[in-house]
């Protein structure tokens, strides 16, 4: 993705909290016809035993665009996080407004995964988002007979991680006036988008006269 070389993210440990901490991600493969195809899924990074990492999911098996995965051409995960708009009334000068966001890309070649590899995969996912449900439920509270029936209608896949870019557009090339004043107002706004905007925009550049 285009990505000016002030907002880019390179640092290989925040890259990957970031998939973790958003896994709700666009899958995006293309088929033969050269049109693309895209499935909104949870998508998790999982280590693999040489010590790298992967990624992993499923779609339904009704989703056609499970056909286009295990071939020899890269598909591409997408993962966004908070967003807003940025006013250019904001600044002490006249510019022009923009949009401050985070945001992942990963591309790599997809494997389908077996019957025993979708059952772990299904098992670490419901137990992941339980977690915090106050009557949590797990496979183990279903039996494996209900569980592969239901696994019938689901393609589950690995994909290597070949690519890895990430966005931080965050007004970095704002002094430091104009950045405190952009978070003071993104903290002002009705929308847990903007807050959280803020909230990492003043993690990154602390306020230097609070």
């Amino acid at each position: 993705m285009y990505i000016p070389k002030s907002f880019q993210e390179t640092d290989q440990t925040t890259l990957l909290q970031f998939v973790r901490d958003h896994s709700f991600a666009l899958l995006i493969t293309t088929g033969d016809d050269g049109i693309p195809v895209a499935t909104h899924l949870p998508i998790e990074l999982q280590p693999t035993t040489d010590g790298n990492f992967q990624l992993v999911g499923h779609l339904a098996k009704a989703n056609a665009q499970w056909t286009l995965l295990g071939r020899d051409i890269p598909a591409l995960a997408v993962f966004s996080g908070p967003h807003s708009y940025i006013s250019s009334s904001w600044y002490d000068h006249v510019n022009v407004p923009t949009w401050n966001y985070l945001s992942v890309q990963i591309t790599g070649r997809t494997t389908l995964l077996s019957d025993d590899e979708t059952l772990e995969l299904l098992r670490q996912q419901v137990d992941k988002y339980e977690a915090r449900s106050k009557c949590p439920v797990s496979i183990e509270s279903m039996t494996e007979r209900y569980v592969r029936q239901q696994m019938r209608g689901l393609v589950a896949f690995s994909m290597a991680i070949e690519t890895i870019e990430g966005a931080a557009k965050l007004s970095q090339n704002r002094d430091d006036k104009n950045y405190q004043a952009i978070i003071a107002e993104l903290n002002q706004q009705d929308d847990t988008n903007a807050q959280a905007v803020a909230s990492e925009m003043a993690h990154r550049r602390p306020t230097i006269n609070p």
